[in-house]
């Protein structure tokens, strides 16, 4: 008769811990501060705006994010946005994706969030520009936000 050997329970999952976490591991470069700005779309019941969105915070060299400030100018209703709950938080999760948790804004029409948003993020090699795509993200209180924010400093993601 064989005999197997078994694999503690503890072992076995501090092995799986540590293969998810290098799997899923980025490397960001620069680190410090960084500037985002582009062109938005919030959303809220029939109503949508187009501003011009300028946010600053933060980026580690592993991919956490603090957004400290961000402001909209543009159409006149751009004025009456204003960002809340700040500092929003995330991660970069991978070389194409993050995430932003406690995005939030007040609007004319109500508050939009607290929210996890999603996002795409891709790097251009050829124009030296990293930039963040938001699509269709659900914010609290009847919101949605899209729109493409480029970087600044250029970021590459490893």
């Amino acid at each position: 008769m064989k005999r197997f050997k078994l694999i503690p329970v503890g072992a076995a999952l501090a092995l799986f811990l540590a293969a998810s976490a290098s799997a899923y591991a980025v490397t960001i470069s620069p680190a410090g501060p960084i500037s985002l700005t582009g062109s938005t779309t919030l959303t809220k019941g029939i109503v949508s705006v187009s501003c011009k969105a300028n946010m600053v915070g933060s980026v580690s060299s592993t991919g956490a994010i603090s957004i400290t400030s961000a402001s909209f100018s543009g159409a006149s209703l751009c004025t009456g946005i204003t960002a809340t709950k700040l500092p929003w938080t995330g991660d970069v999760l991978s070389t194409t994706s993050l995430s932003l948790s406690g995005v939030a804004v007040n609007t004319l029409l109500g508050a939009c969030g607290p929210s996890t948003i999603a996002a795409s993020i891709a790097e251009n090699t050829t124009l030296k520009e990293t930039t963040i795509g938001l699509t269709n993200q659900a914010l609290s209180g009847g919101c949605t936000v899209s729109g493409t924010l480029t970087t600044t400093p250029y970021l590459t993601i490893h």
